[in-house]
């Protein structure tokens, strides 16, 4: 249920700003710009960093806006504004009104840690698929001339903050021609797919030195090949723009969720709610602070890094040229007979349509952030405070010249009675641990750099070394299997891989919901990435 009434979020009750404050000064690696999205994340919300002075002219009452840090990544909130605004222009601007498809493209482990120490190499990511989903396309569609229209967004996250690099795409299911028919393309294929971007994403890594001859050649024997090609079950109808919005944001989406998050500051370690994993075989993961901020920023994008890119119908060329047609058409010749001249100049570019942040609090919380709440009034911006000595003398007055800080909890909820706390219980011996999970060391594949220098990427580990092709330490105890060790370990996809030995507690989330490992009062969700609406 939508409240009726506008209340601000408290950032620095948020448990990520508080593990940052606490544990962030103990990183001494940072890059400078890692430094300043740290710093400006701190401030986000801080009403002493800076305000906009809103008065009601109806009952004088003021009210202070704080500014926000409109970074990606790093904020969910500022992140989840900037996913609605631009899933909004994806859906109503840049797609067309035909079927698209949602495709996912992933690759092998053993390839993942090549773009964790060379980001710049995720654009191969993008320009392979732009690469493989043309030919595709075309292929299935009959039609050799015909362009589809891709929006394509990189994620590096997997469940848990797990670095795991692939590819979203929006694309088209079709293509389209130069005289604006829509060809649809024939179902099937995924084989032929997989197939392409298999060998379109290595000949790239090897054309930018990334990868060996001899390692490729390994690379391209090998009998299941670790990538993966993935295109639902059927296409999107040509009318659901409702669908295409909601794609647009799950490629968009944060790379965690506040509501998985609890901070222990005692003990100084970070509790991790998700799904359940294959691998350890329970629903959370145990972090120290320090582990999970660097989980936390390898995910954050480079600064002026664009997160979504589009390609082929959709690129911004090809609407660039399409809207110069629309404003200026072409011109008949009277010496060429039917040849026709382009137009003489293009028209202006108009800026893309984006929310104002009262239109998206309005849509997710059903609440007018700038209605008084004294008077019911319109509340209208009078000022913006910035400087120190402007923001010192308006807070001094109020009492606000120092704030408190809110305890360490985390995301408010609905208090219903009925509703019980979060509970690991033991599978096999019913022992239950509020909140405070067992020491349970992780089996997840989260890199741990070796002291010496990392030899070549695509070095093969050796059966009971205990560690990986990446040159990684490899977690406690684990070995690699005497028996076809690089073809079981190192290139079955995460969600392929066999359960691990017995040993260790199994765990799940007992609720007052039917569904296991979902919060009370939480509708379930099938991606496990759903990142908080709140946009305030």
């Amino acid at each position: 249920m939508r409240c009726t009434r506008y209340r601000p979020r408290q950032h620095r009750a948020s448990p990520v700003w508080q593990i940052l404050r606490d544990h962030a000064h103990r990183l001494t690696d940072l890059d400078p710009a890692t430094a300043r999205a740290l710093a400006r994340f701190q401030r986000c919300g801080d009403l002493h960093s800076g305000f906009t002075r809103l008065h009601c002219p109806d009952c004088g009452h003021d009210y202070l806006l704080a500014f926000t840090c409109k970074q990606r990544g790093l904020c969910a909130t500022c992140h989840q504004r900037r996913t609605l605004t631009e899933a909004a222009a994806i859906a109503d601007e840049i797609c067309q009104p035909v079927p698209h498809r949602h495709l996912v493209l992933t690759l092998p482990r053993v390839l993942r840690g090549i773009f964790q120490r060379e980001p710049a190499l995720l654009g191969e990511l993008y320009h392979a698929t732009h690469e493989v989903l043309t030919l595709w396309l075309r292929e299935r569609a009959a039609c050799p001339t015909g362009q589809p229209g891709l929006v394509v967004a990189v994620q590096t996250f997997g469940d848990y903050l797990l670095w795991h690099p692939h590819v979203h795409v929006l694309a088209t299911a079709g293509v389209v021609t130069a005289d604006a028919t829509f060809h649809l393309a024939d179902t099937g294929g995924w084989e032929t797919l997989r197939e392409l971007w298999r060998h379109a994403l290595l000949r790239r890594l090897r054309e930018a030195g990334a990868l060996a001859p001899d390692t490729l050649a390994r690379l391209l024997q090998w009998r299941h090949s670790g990538f993966g090609a993935d295109g639902g079950e059927a296409p999107l109808a040509a009318d659901d723009a409702t669908g295409r919005r909601r794609l647009a944001e799950y490629l968009l989406r944060a790379p965690y969720s506040l509501e998985k998050i609890t901070y222990q500051p005692e003990t100084g370690t970070v509790l991790y709610r998700s799904e359940r994993h294959w691998r350890t075989r329970r629903n959370f993961e145990v972090f120290s602070a320090l582990d999970f901020i660097r989980a936390q920023l390898a995910q954050v994008p480079a600064p002026g890094c664009p997160q979504v890119r589009y390609y082929g119908y959709y690129s911004n060329k090809s609407r660039g040229l399409r809207a110069a047609s629309a404003a200026s058409p072409l011109v008949r010749s009277p010496i060429a007979g039917d040849r026709a001249s382009p137009p003489t100049h293009a028209p202006a570019r108009r800026p893309r349509r984006r929310k104002a942040w009262r239109d998206l609090i309005r849509e997710v919380w059903g609440a007018d952030p700038l209605r008084c709440p004294l008077c019911s009034g319109q509340l209208r911006p009078v000022a913006i405070v910035e400087t120190p000595a402007e923001i010192h003398a308006a807070l001094f007055p109020l009492g606000l010249a120092k704030l408190a800080l809110p305890p360490a909890n985390g995301p408010p909820r609905r208090a219903s009675p009925c509703v019980r706390p979060f509970t690991l219980v033991d599978a096999a011996t019913g022992a239950r641990h509020p909140l405070a999970p067992p020491a349970c060391p992780s089996r997840l594949p989260y890199l741990r750099p070796r002291v010496e220098k990392l030899r070549f990427r695509a070095e093969m580990a050796e059966p009971g070394e205990s560690y990986d092709q990446l040159g990684y330490e490899l977690a406690a105890g684990y070995r690699v299997p005497e028996q076809d060790a690089a073809q079981g370990e190192l290139f079955a996809d995460d969600y392929s891989q066999p359960d691990p030995p017995d040993g260790e507690p199994v765990f799940w989330q007992e609720s007052a919901s039917e569904e296991p490992g979902f919060y009370p009062g939480e509708a379930p969700s099938d991606d496990g990435h759903q990142a908080d609406a709140e946009v305030g």
